[in-house]
């Protein structure tokens, strides 16, 4: 569990091998922890780790597809114990929709987005927590999207299964309270990512992952039952989700049609 300056000893980062994955990893492992960097590209994660080692931290590589949810979960439970247990778990893998031409409702279009995002999240926050409990201290972090707040046109195959990670994180911290477990989402706004990179409209609020990766570390140490930023565009989106159903369609509606 984190310190009050926010270190961990062990931390499991999915999704590791680039965007706020990485940023995570590199900030966690500069704070003391030694970081398990997963992912399922095995020569990224390597790059990854070797800049980490460069900076004086401590990294392991585990090639891993958490979509493979039976294998992601055995192997998570293996390496938890042996390294000790983990303190830290980050569920942070996660893919955009892949249209290919596809209308975005077609199961197709959204079927990654939803496996990755939602089942394979679950598996990886769900992986030790049993071992967690048992031993009376740990963090499970899952890194969901502002997008959770309220329905897109065109984007449910993503909305969706953060929405559902995000109400699965705040099952989750309702039902280890008192423990010494805590369960924490995230919901970041725009980061200049590879899913960010092939998006045609506007990033309002935009950050580098660095940046999104401090903003998140820096507020675990309080057991947040949730990290939202940039607050601007929080507050917004919240603000849509509370209107009433016929005002926010008309809204959507018109936002659609301008894209």
């Amino acid at each position: 569990m984190g310190s009050s300056e926010g270190a961990y000893r062990t931390a499991l980062v999915t999704g590791g091998s680039s965007g706020i994955g990485q940023a995570l990893a590199e900030r966690l492992a500069a704070d003391g922890a030694l970081v398990v960097l997963a992912a399922r590209r095995a020569e990224r994660l390597h790059a990854v780790a070797e800049g980490i080692e460069a900076a004086g931290g401590r990294a392991r590589v585990e090639p891993m597809d958490v979509t493979e949810t039976t294998a992601a979960v055995a192997r998570i439970r293996a390496l938890d114990a042996e390294l000790g247990g983990f303190d830290l778990v980050v569920a942070n893998a996660g893919v955009g929709m892949k249209h290919k031409g596809l209308p975005s409702y077609a199961w197709e279009a959204m079927a990654e987005a939803c496996h990755l995002n939602f089942c394979g999240a679950a598996a990886t926050l769900t992986a030790v927590l049993p071992q967690m409990v048992e031993r009376g201290r740990g963090h499970v972090v899952g890194i969901s999207s502002i997008a959770s707040f309220a329905p897109i046109p065109g984007r449910g195959g993503y909305c969706a299964p953060k929405a559902g990670l995000s109400m699965l994180l705040e099952c989750l911290r309702l039902e280890l309270a008192g423990t010494g477990v805590h369960a924490t989402a995230v919901h970041p706004g725009f980061v200049r990512t590879a899913m960010t990179a092939k998006s045609e409209g506007a990033l309002p609020f935009v950050m580098d992952p660095p940046t999104a990766a401090a903003r998140i570390v820096d507020a675990l140490p309080a057991f947040p039952a949730a990290i939202d930023f940039p607050w601007q565009l929080a507050a917004a989106a919240r603000l849509g989700a509370a209107l009433p159903r016929s005002v926010r369609d008309r809204v959507m509606g018109t936002a659609a049609a301008r894209r």
